[in-house]
């Protein structure tokens, strides 16, 4: 069977570049939500399971090609699939209806997919829309590929795990498909499917290394309150062996003559057998580039840094949110200000530091966004990324909003739920202030990583 999966982009390609343009120097800072664009790495996993599975596999990636409308529409008349899947997040909700709507106008024969965060927390909301045929809800290699193999033989879909749909006028919700227990049964993504280069130029601007970046976990046994990554890849730390991983390494290295990858797993060093294993590899295969990582500010231990450097480490990602006691246990970060302190004193003793951070939280005051700012500039970091608290679907906080009658169900204005805008009614500071401190912030920022 052909299949085409179709990543959209969070802006079309005009309002990127002018949004790259506009805020190129928030980018060199480190800010990573004014021009997302990261490469698909979800998609390309499913490309190489299917074509694993003997499957012809485009993977049209609208955001890493600026791809617009006319464009998509021609691929979809030249490429003719028998079935076209579209990932979506919750703020490219809108956009990945739109491309259903536009393929279900070109095909109206071929059915249509959809997967990703907010249709697995959302199935019947997304099957609402008449362009949408069906929802994989949770990880997607082995559903989708249930589905396809159900599809081409013409056989029932009950069993498809996963697969929610529409059946005798109503809708069909069932429950996630099971995790991949074992990684390494995975196929590597399948990075030649989309325009790599484009992202290794971009992470260049980002995160001033010629790299990309990779994932090597799923799942994560923390409960921030802002997060819900446990709804769609749950609780448990599943990782790829640490030779695994590597072989990984060195084949990306070798393919596009990369210096550094960014592993953009939410904790890195999360079992330190697993960590120590990696870093041995890396040595003794003399790998020989630079990678960067994200933990915990609580899991930093000097020890296990300074055998990470040995190893290429360059670079420390910390979520440090907030500088307001308060916001940092509204969030449950389970972490002190005093904490966050020493612990970037210790790491900036080893590698460059880089630290995430949000204003707007529930409950938040123009004091709490104050701690924050004073924070970050007391803490001597080498880069910084500033977001706009955003209600997710999945999280605490956002079932929290909903109980409190603050925002409803399922019903976002999307285009407010992007990380860079305030949305009404989330924090005592009115939205055009949030906005203002947002500028004021990361326009500090800009001017010390220039100076």
């Amino acid at each position: 069977m052909k299949v085409l999966l179709i990543n959209p982009a969070f802006f079309d390609g005009d309002a990127f570049r002018n949004r790259f343009a506009d805020y190129v120097d928030w980018i060199r800072g480190g800010n990573l939500y004014v021009a997302p664009f990261e490469p698909p790495l979800g998609l390309a996993y499913l490309t190489a399971a299917l074509k694993r599975e003997g499957h012809t596999v485009i993977l049209l990636d609208m955001q890493g090609l600026m791809m617009d409308s006319e464009a998509l529409a021609a691929a979809l008349t030249r490429e003719r699939p028998d079935l076209v899947g579209i990932t979506a997040m919750t703020p490219t909700l809108p956009e990945s209806l739109r491309v259903a709507e536009l393929a279900k106008r070109m095909l109206p024969a071929v059915p249509v997919v959809l997967g990703g965060v907010h249709p697995t927390l959302d199935p019947a909301g997304v099957l609402a829309d008449p362009h949408v045929d069906y929802v994989v809800r949770g990880e997607g290699e082995q559903a989708l590929a249930g589905l396809v193999a159900a599809l081409e033989r013409g056989a029932g879909l009950d069993a498809v795990p996963g697969l929610c749909r529409r059946v005798g006028g109503g809708v069909r919700v069932v429950e996630k498909a099971p995790p991949v227990a074992d990684l390494d049964l995975l196929p590597p993504a399948d990075y030649a499917a989309f325009p790599i280069e484009r992202y290794i130029e971009h992470n260049a601007v980002l995160r001033g290394v010629r790299g990309i970046s990779m994932i090597l976990s799923r799942g994560c046994p923390y409960a921030c309150t802002f997060c819900a990554v446990q709804q769609t890849m749950g609780r448990r730390w599943r990782f790829k062996s640490p030779g695994r991983v590597v072989d990984e390494v060195i084949a990306l290295r070798d393919a596009y003559g990369i210096e550094g990858v960014w592993f953009k797993d939410s904790i890195f060093n999360m079992r330190k057998s697993w960590t120590r294993a990696f870093c041995r590899q890396m040595v003794e295969r003399k790998v020989g580039i630079e990678w960067q990582a994200l933990t915990r500010i609580d899991l930093l231990d000097e020890d296990e840094l300074v055998m990470m450097k040995a190893a290429g480490l360059s670079q420390i990602d910390l979520g440090i949110e907030s500088g307001s006691p308060r916001s940092l246990a509204r969030l449950d970060k389970r972490i002190t200000v005093a904490q966050i302190r020493d612990k970037v004193a210790m790491a900036r003793r080893h590698v460059r530091v880089f630290g995430f951070f949000m204003i707007g939280i529930p409950g938040e005051a123009e004091e709490d966004v104050r701690q924050t700012f004073d924070l970050a500039r007391s803490i001597e970091l080498d880069r910084w990324s500033w977001s706009i608290y955003s209600p997710l679907p999945g999280s605490k906080l956002y079932d929290d909003l909903v109980a409190e009658g603050r925002i409803q169900p399922f019903a976002l204005d999307h285009a407010r739920v992007h990380f860079t805008e305030a949305y009404d009614g989330v924090c005592a500071i009115p939205p055009a202030r949030l906005k203002q401190l947002y500028a004021e912030i990361n326009d500090h920022f800009t001017r010390r990583n220039a100076a």
